[in-house]
């Protein structure tokens, strides 16, 4: 009897694992409003966008406003890591050297989730990224990309 609970208790921790391990891969979203133009955005378009590479949506004359969360929050480092492909340290690097050259801005920041959906449904122009939304955050605003 007691070797069916050793087995029965192996079962539950790899079960509560599993499911811990898919709830923290969450999806990443990148969002826009409604009123954007752009239905779609590939992985390339979205890192080029958040490193300020790209002025421009592509096929439009909108500039895009990037809006990030806050550095300390997890949903900021796995959209650096995931999608945008560089680390943090390179990214602070790679940002500190790209505001003295003089050739752009680094993305306004927000609090919390809600102000970043608030500010994208205000702004045609906002961009901006939220991981694994409740569905009322994306009413209003239009999913270009998914990282899954």
């Amino acid at each position: 009897m007691s070797w069916k609970r050793g087995i029965l208790q192996h079962l539950l921790i790899s079960l509560l694992l599993l499911t811990g391990t898919a709830q923290a891969q969450a999806d990443l979203y990148v969002i826009t409003s409604r009123d954007n133009p752009v239905d779609t955005l590939s992985a390339q378009e979205v890192r080029k966008l958040f490193l300020g590479r790209l002025h421009l949506f592509p096929g439009t004359d909108l500039e895009p406003l990037p809006i990030d969360m806050p550095q300390q929050d997890p949903v900021y480092q796995d959209f650096y890591q995931d999608v945008v492909g560089i680390s943090l340290p390179k990214l602070k690097r790679y940002r500190a050297q790209y505001l003295f050259s003089g050739k752009g801005k680094v993305p306004l920041e927000v609090e919390t989730p809600l102000q970043l959906v608030g500010a994208i449904r205000q702004y045609p122009n906002a961009i901006g990224y939220v991981k694994d939304p409740q569905r009322e955050m994306l009413e209003g605003v239009k999913i270009l990309f998914r990282q899954p």
